[in-house]
């Protein structure tokens, strides 16, 4: 049979190097939006939570102080104005912390279980290394950190989420 004389047929058998350039082209673009979407979905759910580890702490904050203002089981009320300054003598975010971190040898029960639970406050000192920033795992891959400011007039004292 005579090869020479066959017509060709419309479809051929295989890639030329300009479609396999393209198909390769293609997937590598494509695996770099898939890559890119999946990093920033864990760059977002670490910030999530970094958020609710801020409220987590500025809840058990504002707990603190209310509990504060009360003088035992009587009617009196501690001034605003002590608490700022028993607060802002602190002068770090850790020691500022550690006023919401349960501590099992006091005889008072609010400092005694603590404003924080247990568990969340374990493990932002874990982490925590450097006694202006507290960090978390999430908060640490995430390049966040929380601080606690002096509680300035006016006002309850706040948790700053700040980036490095």
């Amino acid at each position: 049979m005579n090869t020479r004389n066959r017509p060709q047929s419309r479809f051929s058998k295989a890639f030329t190097f300009v479609e396999a350039t393209f198909t390769i082209a293609i997937v590598g673009i494509m695996s770099a939006l898939a890559i890119s979407a999946i990093s920033n979905g864990a760059r977002d759910a670490n910030r999530i939570v970094a958020r609710q580890q801020q409220a987590a702490v500025n809840e058990a904050l504002t707990t603190w102080v209310m509990s504060q203002t009360r003088v035992g089981n009587t009617a009196q009320m501690r001034s605003l104005a002590g608490l700022r300054t028993q607060y802002n003598a602190l002068e770090t975010s850790l020691a500022r912390f550690n006023l919401l971190v349960p501590n099992p040898a006091s005889s008072d029960v609010n400092v005694r279980n603590g404003y924080l639970d247990k568990s969340t406050a374990d493990h932002f000192l874990e982490y925590t290394t450097n006694s202006e920033r507290l960090q978390s795992k999430a908060l640490k891959s995430s390049g966040l950190y929380l601080s606690l400011p002096a509680w300035q007039d006016g006002g309850f004292p706040m948790v700053e989420l700040a980036s490095e």
